[in-house]
């Protein structure tokens, strides 16, 4: 059952500033709005642009189904931010806590490698058109949304419009799976959280773990 069919994000959101976010945040030192529109200035020039990304940004950080989790977690979470294969995972589950449709292409990535090792843009269009619609805001923001997937390593293009699975990343931090566990259950409701994470391995979503982490 979808739960949310509004787009709810706008532009990409860079996975580094993200990452500087949220450390951030759970530090107790929060950047504040000029440092958080410097570092997207990396990224984006437009006034528009940064400060959609300032605010999806800020609202991942403390407006997310999982804030209250992340906070109650914040120093293992600290810890695995600073390990190169946990930080991808946990951004990415960040966002996907926060925004449905991420969550919703991130899960439709992984029924079509479960199937295939090629997958077209148009396969993923008809798929996302299938929930959301599609006119030019679909587009654009999924647009936005699979370049973040890249960038976390869940996804390559080898050319453009044709995607391919990357190899499984193991987490080295318990947090990481947890997170993960999170971010599902905040885009299904109505699982049973009592089950452990090797019961949820058949659930699209969790094909981007290593199954040893199951």
């Amino acid at each position: 059952m979808i739960q949310n069919k509004t787009l709810g994000i706008f532009v990409r959101i860079p996975l580094y500033v993200l990452g500087e976010a949220l450390r951030a945040h759970l530090a107790g030192t929060p950047l504040d709005e000029d440092t958080l529109t410097q570092m997207l200035a990396t990224d984006y020039s437009g006034w528009k642009t940064k400060k959609f990304a300032r605010e999806h940004i800020n609202s991942a950080v403390l407006n997310s189904p999982i804030s209250t989790f992340m906070e109650a977690h914040d120093n293992e979470i600290l810890q695995a931010l600073d390990n190169n294969s946990d930080r991808p995972l946990i951004l990415t589950a960040v966002i996907c806590a926060r925004f449905h449709f991420a969550y919703q292409v991130a899960t439709i990535f992984a029924r079509q490698f479960r199937q295939q090792d090629i997958v077209s843009t148009e396969v993923i269009k008809r798929r996302v058109a299938d929930i959301y619609g599609m006119n030019r805001s679909t587009e654009n923001t999924l647009n936005s949304v699979i370049p973040q997937l890249i960038e976390a390593g869940l996804v390559r293009r080898p050319r453009p419009g044709i995607y391919e699975p990357t190899a499984l990343i193991v987490p080295s931090h318990a947090i990481t799976t947890e997170l993960w566990k999170e971010a599902f259950f905040a885009n299904e409701p109505l699982s049973n959280r009592e089950q452990p994470v090797e019961d949820l391995m058949f659930e699209p979503f969790f094909r981007f773990l290593n199954p040893a982490t199951r």
